[in-house]
């Protein structure tokens, strides 16, 4: 039983299946398991890519460079891709925690 003002604020019955389906697809095992490699991945090729800008690697590609950029653009795209590795080492980080939920709720594969 609830009262007229706690009915009015929840959201209608078919929207909140709708989302709690939305939820539970993003929050099972294979979701997080496949957030996480990929994640995982990501972090290992940027952090790599970003040591090669670093060092001014002579071996990569020039369609990377802006015309008329400047001379620290190489440092400019190596500082970027560790911005991004770190964004997704987020992302690997919230997956991993969706892994020990799953675990710990007893939801396998």
């Amino acid at each position: 039983p609830s009262t007229p003002r706690e009915s009015a604020r929840r959201a209608p019955a078919h929207r909140r299946s709708r989302m709690s389906g939305v939820v539970s697809c993003l929050t099972s095992p294979a979701c997080s398991y496949c957030c996480g490699g990929l994640s995982a991945f990501a972090v290992v090729f940027l952090l790599g890519l970003s040591s090669l800008f670093r060092a001014n690697y002579p071996y990569l590609p020039s369609e990377w460079k802006v015309e008329g950029g400047g001379e620290n653009q190489h440092e400019i795209a190596a500082r970027n891709c560790f911005l991004t590795a770190l964004i997704y080492g987020g992302f690997l980080g919230l997956s991993l925690m969706c892994c020990v939920n799953n675990k710990a709720r007893g939801r396998t594969l």
